[in-house]
């Protein structure tokens, strides 16, 4: 098996990286405290406070809902304040008593609400579907 993974050649490429990441560290103190100057002089130096760009925007945004809501907006007409003030009219659909005397009898006889009728079919589905497989196991358990 040719294609099969040698860790021997992986070890011996760990090593070859470790020892060249030995010699790149072992550099002169001359080095190392020019590094040290150069992090500490970059941290030292004062930087701008600027505020970003998202926050300008943020406090745009404020400002435009803010005048939004102080800025009175357009007053109703004379039309639109009666409307306004009148409640709307709840037109009821005459039902017979008969009707409603059968639609409260079918709603009692129903074992479930309308709105859950659906969840209803689902769950004899499921049902259908259990028994069904629960009838294929006793099957096989009795061969």
């Amino acid at each position: 098996m040719a294609d099969e993974f040698d860790d021997k050649d992986l070890k011996g490429s760990l090593n070859a990286w470790r020892e060249s990441a030995d010699k790149q560290a072992d550099r002169q103190d001359w080095f190392w405290a020019r590094q040290r100057a150069l992090i500490s002089s970059r941290a030292q130096e004062i930087q701008p406070s600027r505020v970003p760009a998202l926050a300008w925007a943020g406090i745009a945004a404020t400002l435009a809902v803010g005048a939004a809501l102080i800025i009175p907006g357009q007053k109703p007409g004379p039309d639109q304040q009666a409307t306004l003030s009148k409640p709307p009219v709840v037109v009821a659909k005459a039902v017979s008593d008969s009707d409603l005397m059968q639609e409260v009898e079918e709603t009692m006889n129903s074992g479930v609400p309308d709105a859950l009728q659906p969840a209803s079919t689902l769950q004899q589905e499921m049902e259908r579907a259990y028994s069904g497989t629960t009838a294929k196991k006793t099957k096989e358990n009795m061969q």
